[in-house]
């Protein structure tokens, strides 16, 4: 009987699509460009354009009038499906929006997508100059944010270095960011047991956050605040973990309850 390819040629397609689905989730709100996921994917411009094509059929993207690839239909569809499944985000709404209430500046709720932070839930404080660093449904390399960088802190050695080697040639776009760097501010995360980091993802903005983990020692996400740097200052940082920390303690006591 014939085949129209083999078990590893299929396979490697789904990966490259799969990956280009996750480039353009990434840049979901203006769009990625045909010679942008050329760039970012470092496949052959005619294989990205023929698996952009069959993804676009399948409604899992769509393409706008000015050629930009957005997510599709489907993608939509698959989402809310899976969110019925996803409790982190409804169990975690309430500790969030205190979170943000109390210190006045937006807090993000992240979970980790293979080597990416994605940002499931964002609520915003009172203070007047807001912090839109991550929206809900951004991705962006684990460890970038205040968010990842705790999540990613929290993993593992030898998944760090997973991520780490997955994510190398993609750090330098946030602020100049490499490996070495990451290595240090992983470093520091888990000697004070929270992380800052400033100016990587925007500059003159930085993030405090904390990893989430259950009663099963699982990493489960993290919450982060992030504001201007101005107003983060060391005393202030130390305050919004503390904020953190007795939030992220609640949340803990309700895992269990969600089963």
């Amino acid at each position: 009987m014939k085949t129209s390819g083999s078990p590893t040629t299929g396979a490697q397609s789904v990966e490259r699509a799969l990956a280009l689905l996750k480039l353009v989730s990434g840049r979901n709100r203006n769009g990625a460009r045909l010679a942008d996921l050329v760039e970012l994917s470092q496949l052959q411009k005619p294989t990205v354009h023929r698996l952009l094509q069959q993804l676009v059929a399948s409604g899992l993207l769509m393409q706008s009038p000015d050629k930009r690839y957005h997510l599709g239909q489907f993608s939509y569809e698959l989402g809310l499906a899976a969110s019925h499944h996803f409790t982190v985000r409804d169990i975690s709404e309430p500790y969030l929006e205190r979170i943000a209430q109390e210190t006045g500046d937006s807090a993000f709720l992240v979970v980790r997508s293979g080597s990416d932070s994605f940002c499931v839930d964002r609520k915003t404080g009172s203070y007047p100059i807001k912090v839109f660093s991550v929206e809900t449904g951004h991705r962006q390399p684990l460890g970038v944010g205040g968010g990842g960088l705790a999540l990613l802190s929290a993993l593992p050695d030898d998944e760090i270095e997973t991520v780490l080697l997955a994510n190398a040639d993609r750090l330098s776009s946030y602020g100049g960011l490499t490996v070495q760097a990451l290595r240090t501010l992983i470093r520091a995360t888990r000697e004070r047991g929270y992380s800052v980091i400033s100016d990587y993802a925007i500059p003159g903005v930085t993030g405090v956050g904390r990893a989430l983990v259950d009663g099963r020692g699982r990493v489960l996400g993290a919450i982060s605040v992030s504001s201007v740097s101005q107003r983060m200052d060391p005393e202030r940082q130390r305050l919004v973990q503390q904020i953190l920390k007795r939030e992220i303690a609640g949340l803990h006591a309700a895992l269990p309850r969600a089963g």
